[in-house]
């Protein structure tokens, strides 16, 4: 199995682990690493074991390698937190740079699920998706025949795209696009900034069609808690994104 640690102290034999499992929640990782070996935010590999008293407890076999992202994006607490201040940031700071009239959704003051933001412009509900951080080895999937290119590969969760299609099937999706890590390995994006427009029906007719690849998250294969696939889809793609910026 895989989860995060969230609690690690050097004069412990073992560190508390978050197995994004309704059935297991948070466990004891014994883990037989040196001091300052394992920090807060890690994602591990570890396998359940049970103790002579009945109790189950983790025993840890691997750190997962990740990318420079600012938390780990097994973490959906703080990237909710971290979501919300850039979709204050879109609206004051990039939103009058569109010539749109884009809020916040007025609805989420009584309905904390419903969708984030208003597009008066165009008299429909949107959201906006921030992506920082390239899809870097997404050039084993194909996206309506060809080969996908990291630098303009964005990424749309399979249960966010099915939420919107049986409770906003009109809306716009916004993708503000700023690449701040643009190496991995042997693989280097040039630097990419902008805003790109979606209408949910267009991206839904790439998934149809089956153009649109479906990419499984091998980290929360196990995961109750954050959605576990994402549609990919190309920047490139003019018939289903306008760029705005």
């Amino acid at each position: 199995m895989r989860g995060l640690i969230v609690e690690c102290e050097d004069d412990k034999e073992f560190a508390i682990v978050d197995t994004r499992s309704d059935q297991h929640g948070r466990l004891r990782l014994y883990h037989g690493e040196p001091a300052g070996a394992l920090a807060v935010g890690m994602t591990v590999d570890f396998e359940l074991k049970v103790s002579g008293a009945g109790n189950t407890y983790a025993k840890l076999t691997s750190v997962i390698e990740r990318n420079q992202a600012p938390f780990s994006t097994e973490d959906r607490a703080r990237w909710y937190e971290w979501g919300e201040d850039a979709e204050a940031d879109f609206v004051e700071k990039i939103v009058p740079q569109l010539g749109l009239d884009i809020r916040k959704n007025p609805e989420k003051e009584r309905c904390s699920w419903a969708i984030d933001l208003f597009d008066y412009t165009n008299n429909r509900p949107a959201d906006l998706k921030v992506q920082n951080t390239p899809f870097f080895t997404v050039a084993k999937y194909r996206y309506c025949g060809k080969r996908c290119d990291p630098a303009y590969s964005v990424t749309l969760n399979r249960k966010d795209f099915e939420s919107y299609q049986t409770n906003h099937p009109d809306c716009f999706i916004y993708f503000w696009v700023h690449w701040t890590q643009r190496e991995y390995r042997d693989i280097t994006v040039p630097e990419l900034y902008g805003v790109w427009q979606a209408e949910l029906s267009k991206l839904g007719e790439r998934i149809q069609r089956g153009e649109a690849p479906l990419h499984a998250y091998q980290n929360r294969q196990t995961d109750d808690h954050n959605a576990r696939d994402s549609y990919v889809f190309s920047l490139m793609d003019g018939d289903v994104f306008e760029r705005l910026l």
